[in-house]
């Protein structure tokens, strides 16, 4: 009974940093909205009624969402790198690991891009047959500032999101799940499913899951956070790809045809990443963390 009290605590532990990069999300919005209403009523010469003072505040909030997710990005980034690095970076890696070669490099890089690839495959083949089941998807997105592809944006989504969130999965959550179980499978099942929470939505938290089991086997590999947020920004920055590919397709295809597209896109994609994989795992997964 004390074993599994202990187990159960260590699990409610390691998802603790979620609600601690949900809450430096929600602090840094709120200190920012704050700023601006300050502003905005110091340079309105007349009283502003409260609810005048929302919609502006709204508005320029809308407008400058992605500077806002920057700043909440860069101190996640602080605060779970500083976690990271006084806890267990400045520990030396363990007898064994293996450094990465520079063809195994080239592979993650590769595994990323067939991710994004398999992954959009899966979501158009989905909005061709369930054609609401992305709205809410394509919504957050469009809100979010991901959707136009802008220096900031390339920023945020190719920088700072493997940064901030590669230290808080891989490099925080990892290590805190290791304590429920010595067994690998756990720890990197409890971050993969901390890492899919963290992206806030279902559609995109169920391939955010997959992605962070696939991480969490690139981690363990090399014992190396560096080469995680290379494959994190190899997978989110390849993004820009999918559209220029898909606009090869010539505007007379038939709707079969675009799904046969999508399904080559997904079986291919699908296809060289489990071959990239191979190459990157090289030894037998330890059973351990």
């Amino acid at each position: 009974m004390k074993n599994v009290i202990k187990k159960t605590g260590w699990i409610v532990v390691s998802f603790l940093p979620i609600a601690l990069y949900f809450a430096i999300q929600l602090g840094c919005a709120t200190a920012i909205m704050l700023v601006m209403a300050m502003r905005e009523m110091l340079n309105t010469p007349e009283t502003m009624g409260v609810d005048a003072l929302t919609v502006t505040v709204m508005e320029k909030y809308m407008e400058n969402i992605v500077p806002i997710l920057i700043v909440s990005q860069v101190a996640a980034a602080l605060v779970f790198g500083l976690w990271y690095y006084f806890a267990w970076g400045r520990k030396k890696r363990p007898e064994g690991t293996e450094k990465p070669r520079a063809h195994q490099i080239l592979l993650i890089v590769l595994l990323g891009v067939a991710a994004q690839f398999a992954i959009s495959g899966v979501l158009s083949l989905v909005e061709m047959v369930v054609p609401n089941a992305l709205q809410e998807y394509e919504e957050l997105m469009e809100m979010a500032g991901i959707t136009e592809t802008t220096a900031l944006s390339l920023i945020s989504t190719v920088i700072l999101a493997p940064l901030s969130e590669e230290l808080a999965c891989r490099g925080v959550i990892y290590r805190l799940a290791g304590k429920i179980s010595a067994k690998f499978w756990v720890a990197n099942t409890v971050q993969a499913l901390a890492f899919g929470i963290l992206h806030g939505n279902l559609i995109q938290g169920a391939y955010a899951f997959v992605l962070g089991l696939v991480l969490g086997l690139v981690y363990r590999q090399f014992r190396n956070i560096w080469l995680c947020m290379l494959l994190h920004a190899a997978m989110n920055g390849s993004s820009v790809l999918v559209g220029p590919v898909y606009s090869l397709l010539p505007e007379s295809t038939p709707q079969s045809g675009v799904a046969a597209a999508f399904a080559v896109m997904l079986v291919l994609g699908t296809a060289l990443g489990v071959l990239c994989l191979k190459g990157i795992i090289k030894k037998p997964a330890s059973e351990t963390i």
